[in-house]
């Protein structure tokens, strides 16, 4: 049964109007896909309220492959019909089964943590998709205004973790930007893997979840 704290979380983004030039919020009903990540989102959320986590780690925006895709922050498709944290029982829903979208980062994120056996809470300092030119191709940094937008959203889903502020994990120099202003973030951050980062983000979450 999902939980209403949940339910009124997913229902705030998918009614969020926001006024950003070139972003995509991947849950308004207005968004091709909407549907499934809204559907996958949900069934996570309420999966780790079940597996009460301590740590959370935050990546800076859903990319082009992964979470725009999927609804699910530091996944792809691939991976939430290939690993096994997503099990039948859960109806996960994608758009392609024949062809599911596949992102490097997300992979070398679940690799991680399937090695450790941790599932952190995962989510993003700004909740929806960022682009350059073409939002089904692209992904960019989001800017002040967005990052500060986020935090409002972030913040309602630390509350209903009861995440502390010093188990946050920050994955990559924007997330971690963003997070300097909670008042006991201890700094945690990560390299984030795109970019040649695998090595140095799997040395940090090891270092700090192990």
């Amino acid at each position: 049964m999902a939980n209403k704290e949940i339910e009124d979380f997913i229902t705030d983004l998918q009614n969020c109007e926001q006024n950003f030039s070139d972003v995509e919020n991947i849950y308004s009903p207005k968004t091709e896909g909407s549907e499934n990540n809204v559907n996958n989102l949900r069934l996570y959320l309420n999966k780790m309220l079940e597996l009460k986590p301590k740590y959370m780690i935050v990546g800076e925006a859903p990319g082009y492959r992964g979470c725009r895709w999927s609804g699910i922050p530091f996944t792809s498709e691939k991976i939430i019909v290939t690993n096994d944290f997503f099990n039948k029982k859960y109806k996960i829903r994608i758009r392609n089964g024949k062809k599911p979208q596949s992102e490097a980062s997300a992979t070398i994120v679940w690799n991680c943590l399937d090695s450790l056996g941790l599932y952190p809470l995962m989510w993003n300092a700004f909740p929806f998709h960022p682009y350059k030119n073409n939002k089904t191709n692209s992904n960019r940094y989001p800017n002040k205004d967005e990052l500060k937008f986020g935090e409002k959203i972030l913040r309602k889903l630390i509350s209903i973790y009861s995440i502390s502020d010093e188990n946050i994990i920050a994955v990559g120099k924007k997330a971690e930007k963003s997070l300097s202003s909670f008042q006991g973030f201890s700094g945690k951050e990560v390299r984030h893997p795109a970019n040649n980062g695998k090595n140095e983000f799997i040395k940090g979450m090891t270092g700090l979840l192990k």
